[in-house]
């Protein structure tokens, strides 16, 4: 069943993963104003501590900065279970029903430098969500998964995130 507004796994055996389905419209109008040229900067780290407490950076991997729309909040919480802070550990694939391309396009990518460390510049003032993949190799086991931040931007300044685990 599809609660307006939120996004329910419709089919959890579905190879691949469950599906979301989303009542909420994407606005791309307002990504756009997201994504568009700004004062702002984001900069940050990203890293999740192993079980020894050595931690393992996204160094090489991508990060995201997503404009915060109702539709990325209803998806965001659904992966995350928060739209505030989150850590998604689990392999498994999940997909969104709608899941309109303008979503992927109006979203902007970095990757982590060899110290984890990851920059945003010229970002729109506005809410966004940070999201990073931190991910290692254990024998066989691939470890790991993607973090999660909310965070807003204004005032021509530099907001620092640190996403960990």
């Amino acid at each position: 069943a599809v609660l307006a507004g939120c996004a329910m796994p419709t089919a959890p055996d579905e190879p691949g993963g469950p599906v979301f389905s989303i009542a909420t419209p994407f606005d791309a109008a307002q990504a756009a104003r997201l994504v568009a040229p700004g004062p702002n900067t984001v900069t940050g780290q990203a890293f999740i501590r192993q079980r020894g407490g050595a931690p393992v950076t996204c160094a090489g991997q991508p990060v995201y900065l997503v404009p915060a729309t109702e539709y990325a909040r209803i998806r965001v919480k659904a992966l995350y279970g928060s739209a505030d802070r989150g850590a998604m550990l689990d392999s498994r694939s999940y997909r969104f029903e709608p899941d309109p391309p303008e979503y992927s396009r109006l979203v902007r990518q970095a990757q982590c430098d060899a110290e984890g460390g990851f920059r945003f510049d010229r970002v729109a003032s506005g809410e966004f969500f940070v999201t990073a993949i931190v991910r290692w190799q254990e024998g066989e086991a691939r470890k790991g998964g993607s973090l999660m931040q909310r965070t807003w931007v204004r005032g021509g300044g530099v907001t620092n995130v640190v996403l960990s685990r």
